[in-house]
């Protein structure tokens, strides 16, 4: 919902700034009157200190010891060195967190991850979701609760304007858009888990997590770098089951991919786009760590930048480094090390920007990124999936008069997968 409050005239402009500088200034101007002693206090005999001589406070500290500035030991004042933090590490570390978009898009993020890309999901997995119970009004309704109904008046970022970028334009409340995205992604991902209880396809109970953070750690970038990657990030769900999902590809169609040579990208450097840091993690975070189970799925939405948007490919690499980053830790959450031939790590991923969704499947064969190993990862991309057509952030969504079914299916169908 957006709203714009009421703003009375501004009640102060230049013309009264003009006004209080002049006053102010003859203010300052005048001479006030030197000050006297009283006769009283002269009869009396007392002495009179004057607080503005610098040798005011001698008498009483005396001139050997000058006053203890107790802002040096208080922790309020004192400002911690980086070496402090506990989870500092001398060794400086390259870091994802999917707040700097990929410069060369899918290719530079299969590069990182050592991944063969295939475009499209099987067909399956989409078989499994072609006679879905799920109209579509709840689908429509599940879209209008984040974009209409909820209550939320927050203050929203000032537009820009492209074209007319002099003009500023006025503040409006509502709900921020990340908000709205993940209300839009808790309802729709509670269908498609409520329409498999129905249908009876479900096999295993999924626990669902919200806002838990994630961390995975590598000990190199391959063959770029001998310093640690690090990708972490919040996304807004992360689905578990107790069984890990059945690997997407067979050990014969992983043993083909090793003939297969990744993306090249030359002459960028796949680390631009990294950040580097000290701060982090050497060990995975996953939701719930102590419970017997396996991550399945990350959902999580992001909010386009008004003046530098992401393009699509941005996008989709983005969505690509979750998934890998989800599927390294679930490969490293253990004590003991996963055999990845026999059992590779799949985790699925959904991104939401602007009303199209990005359908990811990482299955994680290889911990290995030098070109040592000729094992590599697979990806499955469907990029860039328009489900609805949403209104800029500014203006109100009243109605959804379309909802694309078939990205609705694909949807479905890569959450229904176990």
């Amino acid at each position: 919902m957006v709203f714009r409050k009421y703003r009375p005239a501004k009640q102060w402009g230049k013309v009264d700034t003009r006004v209080f500088k002049a006053i102010l200034k003859a203010r300052n101007l005048r001479n006030m009157p030197r000050f006297r002693i009283p006769a009283a206090v002269e009869a009396a005999g007392l002495t009179v200190y004057d607080p503005n001589d610098p040798s005011f406070f001698t008498p009483i500290i005396g001139t050997g010891k000058p006053l203890p500035d107790l802002r040096v030991d208080h922790p309020a004042f004192r400002v911690p060195s980086i070496e402090e933090h506990p989870l500092y590490h001398s060794t400086r570390c390259f870091l994802f967190d999917g707040t700097t978009p990929m410069s060369d898009g899918v290719d530079q993020a299969a590069v990182l991850s050592k991944a063969i890309v295939r475009e499209g999901l099987p067909e399956t997995v989409i078989h499994h979701a072609a006679h879905v119970d799920i109209p579509e009004d709840n689908v429509r309704d599940a879209i209008l609760h984040g974009e209409k109904y909820d209550p939320t008046l927050e203050k929203l970022p000032r537009r820009f304007d492209p074209v007319l970028f002099w003009i500023q334009h006025i503040r409006v409340h509502g709900t921020p858009v990340i908000k709205r995205l993940n209300i839009i992604l808790d309802n729709l991902s509670r269908s498609i888990l409520f329409s498999e209880i129905r249908s009876g396809l479900n096999s295993d109970h999924i626990r669902l997590d919200r806002d838990e953070p994630l961390s995975a750690t590598l000990p190199t970038v391959g063959s770029f770098a001998q310093s640690p990657l690090v990708l972490r990030f919040q996304p807004h769900i992360t689905l578990q089951g107790s069984k890990p999902i059945t690997a997407w590809a067979t050990s014969d169609e992983v043993e083909e991919t090793s003939q297969l040579q990744v993306a090249n990208i030359a002459p960028l450097s796949p680390l631009i786009d990294l950040g580097s840091d000290h701060i982090y993690n050497d060990r995975p975070v996953v939701a719930r760590p102590n419970t017997p189970l396996a991550l399945h799925a990350i959902l999580w939405s992001r909010e386009q930048d008004q003046k530098y948007p992401w393009t699509k490919e941005q996008n989709a690499a983005n969505a690509v480094m979750h998934t890998f980053g989800a599927a390294v830790a679930e490969a490293t959450r253990r004590d003991t090390p996963r055999d990845l031939k026999r059992n590779p790590v799949v985790v699925k991923g959904v991104q939401i920007v602007d009303g199209k969704v990005d359908l990811i499947a990482f299955q994680l064969n290889t911990l290995n990124l030098s070109s040592e190993d000729s094992t590599k990862n697979i990806v499955w991309v469907e990029k860039a999936c328009p489900l609805y057509k949403p209104k800029p952030f500014y203006e109100q969504l009243t109605e959804v008069p379309h909802v694309n079914m078939d990205t609705w299916k694909k949807f479905v169908a890569l959450l229904w997968n176990k």
